[in-house]
């Protein structure tokens, strides 16, 4: 089934609860490729990482959307750039589940093994995550080299989200910077609202 952007919201909503473990080793910086696998629903995207400050892209059929994590702003944009709009949120300690972090609140952690992704050297960590009255495994491979999850996966609800072609090297400051001209939201409604437009 194609991606659509009623799909890709409810992903988005859905993956809030993959979040944070620790931000970024602020020496990281690098761009890759980003694949997410949710049931039978594959959805292709880009992450960008430079000093802790992170930039995911995500493209279907109706347009792209943009999510900037700015720690030192302590925000989180999410732009809409055929709508030429963006939302604010603060930032806590909850970021989008795309960027792959081990949650805060995961239980009997425990490495597993070791193991090469995207040509890294990762340390395999199992965990239980509590989560709708159940814990739930999920698995993490996390690369010294960058300090942090390269790999995430859920074999319970089939689902995996991967950085591959990971490119270490200058990640431009434009990339985390707001686009000039677009209007700010104020709402999560009317964010919603510009999404299906």
């Amino acid at each position: 089934m194609e991606p659509t952007w009623r799909n890709l919201r409810n992903f988005l909503a859905l993956s809030w609860v993959l979040l944070i473990f620790a931000m970024p080793a602020w020496g990281a910086e690098f761009s890759a490729l980003m694949v997410v696998k949710d049931g039978s629903n594959t959805v292709p995207g880009k992450v960008y990482v430079r000093n802790g400050l992170m930039r995911q892209e995500f493209r279907d059929g109706g347009g792209e959307t943009v999510t900037i994590v700015r720690p030192d702003k302590k925000v989180i944009w999410v732009i809409i750039p055929r709508q030429r709009t963006y939302l604010e949120m603060p930032l806590t300690q909850k970021l989008p589940g795309q960027f792959i972090q081990i949650p805060p609140q995961a239980l009997q952690r425990h490495p597993v093994g070791k193991d090469t992704v995207s040509g890294y050297e990762t340390e395999k960590i199992a965990v239980m995550v509590p989560g709708g009255g159940a814990l739930e495994s999920q698995t993490y491979w996390v690369a010294p080299k960058l300090g942090l999850p390269v790999k995430m996966e859920c074999r319970t609800r089939n689902f995996c989200l991967e950085y591959r072609s990971i490119k270490e090297g200058t990640v431009s400051d434009r990339l985390f910077d707001l686009p000039p001209g677009y209007q700010k939201l104020t709402t999560l409604a009317g964010f919603a609202d510009k999404m299906e437009e």
